[in-house]
């Protein structure tokens, strides 16, 4: 079957199986990938309808009880189980037995009383168990972990029952990357229970009273690389010399997590640090010290230095008589080897002098988060003081100069490395003086506006993040790195100031561009991080970040953090995504496109014009709406013509020695209206024409081919008759002269060819005996 047909035939057989299970499974939701969360959804039992689908399952935080062993006989590829934060009493022999797959199974914070190895024997690639919390108090009556021979990760025990650990216990297990034992409680422990782990990197413990620890040391010291003690109580802690001396140790590292020491304990750990000689670093984190710091009466005398512990760290240091607390002027010869020392958020304000002066190794001093001040910075930074010392961090202090900060540390002539982040300085002044090694500057959050020369020349770090910058424009020689992120920068910085700039993060500034001859301009520049600014996606910017296939070797956050602040239309999309149409691109195209079109338009109008009368159509519609204007018809006081006469200027003789002599002499006389004679001078023609028709009685159209083929009457004068052209009107009179053949008329006169069809009209007779009746008959259509 191919896979696609077999996922999809897996996921139908879920659905289905969901869809008729219980209302529990329902809250339980799976992923394409067979991922199902069905973690604080209040279900009392493992839903029913689980199938091969299913990789990871998490019912974590719920109300479980039971779980029997035909709940997960069908998950065979399940991986992942959580059950954590449930209320699982009983857990049936077989129930894990067909999960040979699974590799991470938690069952942490239960009630279950009793522990069975048969739970684990086909359980053959497990790597992570997670038995904590639980109502047991010993491991079992047999070895729970002897088929668990890829397991890396165990949690056991919990903080009141578990009082016991038996050299059965850890049977079978060579090899554990993290063992955390959760013994408060603990009263019994036989020698080598943990001894038959033949190595174990990390060991944690959680014992409320050390008892037992010394016992537990001895079986672990051979095979173990860190200890972390944790929730101790040490008031009570001796330390037996004779029980190690002769045995040889692998600890590297050890860590007390919320322990409390008095002055005498704190001699029994230093002794510790002696004996098992293979300790490079110790760690105190929320950690307690009850005494005055007193060890003048004790036996420190005997011990010349802390072992081979090289890092010191602490954390959280709580001290409730601090201020009765002595000067450890008798713990200052310990700290000659020390190369690294934290002392993180334990309301340090001063490193005395003299301590400094001891610290003839040190390399690394981390001091943040605490009270040190310019004041106590001058006493801490005294002449031969931390003679090694190349890295010195102040973060979150209280120093507020940073020109009297960097001359207090000219004392410190290895100094290559100095973080002062989170300080207030606020501003920078103009010239500052600094160690000669100085390489690297953290001076991010400091509220600081501008930066000046008062930076080092001799820089290849600068991190000045977070602050109120809105240029960068310091010539900085020989800096590699620039982190300038979350400020208020405009633009890149100029290459020509960083000739040797390789990294740079300056995302989340209010940059809106850059172009692929700024960054060429950086020419060892490797890495780049600009991402969170308002970028204008213009077509420039999207032609150089999309067309870049390099690009993002360089831009460590593209494409995801790159997105568009403009235009609108495509605020908020990615740059990578954004697209803009081609007339936001090629504006200049698209207008001389336009420009080009419409000339063609103009032109092709033009030349329909000339072919179809555009123009006479045109002058005609304007020859109407002056005609709209007047009134539709002239009072009878206002008639002064019988006839207005319009005619070809080549039918001028027909008209002016033949028409105007029988109808004017003849008695009583026609008055005729001829342009010739009784237009108004200077007056526009087509007015003169429309006041003409509308004095007049009649309006008489001779008609001939000169008519039709000349100027057409000089187009206006033919169509401004358009009043007379009404199939209810019977002003017009129409005279042939010869005969026209209709066809001939142009289409533009349809209302002249429509009322040559539909009214009579009267034909110039070529015989002279018919002449005398034409004459009559058009007095009396004058007339009518």
């Amino acid at each position: 079957m191919p896979r696609a047909l077999w996922t999809a035939w897996v996921w139908a057989v879920i659905i289905l199986s969901t869809e008729g299970a219980s209302d529990q499974a329902s809250s339980l939701s799976c992923d394409p990938t067979g991922v199902c969360d069905g973690h604080s959804r209040s279900l009392n039992s493992i839903p029913s309808g689980l199938t091969a689908g299913v990789k990871s399952l998490d019912l974590s935080n719920n109300e479980i009880t039971y779980v029997s062993n035909r709940d997960l006989q069908r998950c065979v590829n399940l991986k992942t189980l959580r059950l954590g934060a449930n209320e699982i009493h009983t857990v049936e022999e077989d129930s894990f037995f067909h999960l040979r797959n699974l590799e991470y199974l938690d069952l942490s914070y239960n009630r279950l009383s009793n522990l069975s190895s048969s739970w684990f024997r086909s359980l053959y690639v497990l790597k992570f168990l997670n038995l904590l919390g639980n109502l047991y108090k010993t491991l079992g009556e047999t070895s729970l972990f002897s088929h668990l021979p890829n397991l890396r990760t165990l949690k056991v025990g919990n903080s009141n029952s578990f009082t016991e650990i038996h050299e059965k216990d850890f049977t079978g297990l060579t090899f554990l990357e993290e063992l955390e034992i959760s013994a408060q409680n603990l009263q019994i422990y036989v020698p080598k229970s943990l001894k038959s782990i033949q190595n174990i990197s990390h060991l944690i413990l959680h014992l409320k009273q050390p008892v037992l620890l010394v016992d537990i040391l001895v079986d672990i010291v051979s095979s173990l690389d860190c200890l972390e003690l944790r929730d101790t109580n040490l008031h009570t802690f001796h330390f037996s010399e004779a029980s190690i001396s002769e045995m040889s140790t692998s600890v590297k590292k050890l860590i007390f997590r919320n322990v409390q020491f008095t002055d005498e304990s704190f001699v029994e750990v230093v002794k510790l640090f002696n004996y098992v000689s293979g300790i490079l670093e110790v760690e105190f984190d929320d950690c307690t010290h009850d005494g005055i710091g007193d060890f003048r009466a004790l036996s420190l005398d005997r011990i010349r230095h802390l072992g081979n512990v090289e890092t010191l760290t602490i954390r959280k240091l709580h001290i409730p008589q601090f201020f009765l607390f002595q000067d450890l002027s008798s713990i200052y010869p310990l700290t000659g080897r020390v190369k690294r020392v934290t002392i993180e958020n334990s309301k340090v304000f001063l490193v005395p002098c003299l301590l400094s002066q001891h610290l003839k190794s040190l390399e690394y001093l981390d001091l943040s988060e605490n009270l040190m001040s310019e004041e106590t910075l001058k006493n801490s930074a005294c002449k031969d003081a931390w003679p090694f010392l190349q890295t010195l961090v102040l973060r979150q202090n209280r120093l507020k100069s940073l020109e009297k900060t960097g001359e207090l540390l000219l004392t410190l002539e290895n100094l290559n490395s100095l973080d002062i982040s989170k300080n207030n300085f606020l501003s920078m002044p103009e010239t500052c003086q600094w160690p000669g090694k100085m390489k690297q500057l953290n001076l991010s959050s400091t509220r600081i506006h501008s930066l000046t020369q008062c930076l080092p020349q001799t820089l290849e770090i600068l991190d000045v993040s977070n602050n109120n910058l809105d240029s960068f424009s310091l010539i900085l020689p020989q800096l590699k790195e620039l982190y300038i992120s979350r400020n208020k920068l405009k633009t890149l910085p100029d290459a020509s100031f960083l000739p040797v700039l390789s990294v740079m993060r300056i995302s989340r500034n209010i940059i809106n561009t850059f172009s692929k001859e700024q960054l060429d301009s950086f020419q060892q520049l490797k890495t780049l991080e600009a991402g969170g600014n308002n970028f204008i996606c213009s077509c420039d910017f999207l032609s150089f970040t999309q067309g870049q296939q390099a690009l993002g070797r360089v831009l460590v956050d593209w494409p995801d953090d790159y997105h568009c602040d403009s235009p609108s239309h495509v605020r908020g999309q990615r740059v990578q995504d954004a697209r803009l149409s081609l007339s936001e691109c090629h504006r200049a195209a698209v207008v001389s496109a336009a420009c080009c079109a419409l000339f063609l338009l103009l032109l092709l109008t033009g030349v329909l014009c000339h072919r179809f009368h555009g123009l006479w159509y045109m002058k005609m519609m304007w020859a109407w709406l002056q005609a709209k204007r007047k009134p539709r018809k002239a009072p009878r006081r206002d008639i002064c013509y019988d006839a207005f006469v319009s005619y070809s200027e080549r039918d001028s003789y027909w008209v002016e020695n033949l028409m105007v002599q029988e109808l004017e002499q003849f008695n009583p006389p026609f008055k005729l209206c001829l342009h010739k004679r009784d237009f108004i001078p200077g007056k526009w023609i087509i007015d003169n024409i429309i006041d003409s028709i509308e004095k007049s009685h009649k309006t008489i159209f001779v008609l001939s081919e000169n008519f039709v083929k000349s100027e057409w009457c000089k187009y206006e004068l033919d169509f401004s008759h358009f009043r007379l052209f009404d199939e209810n009107n019977d002003a017009a009179i129409l005279i042939l002269l010869e005969p026209i053949d209709k066809k001939a008329i142009p289409q533009r006169f349809c209302k002249l060819r429509k009322i040559m069809n539909t009214k009579t009209y009267l034909e110039w007779p070529v015989d002279e005996t018919q002449q005398e009746g034409f004459w009559l008959n058009l007095r009396a259509a004058i007339r009518s």
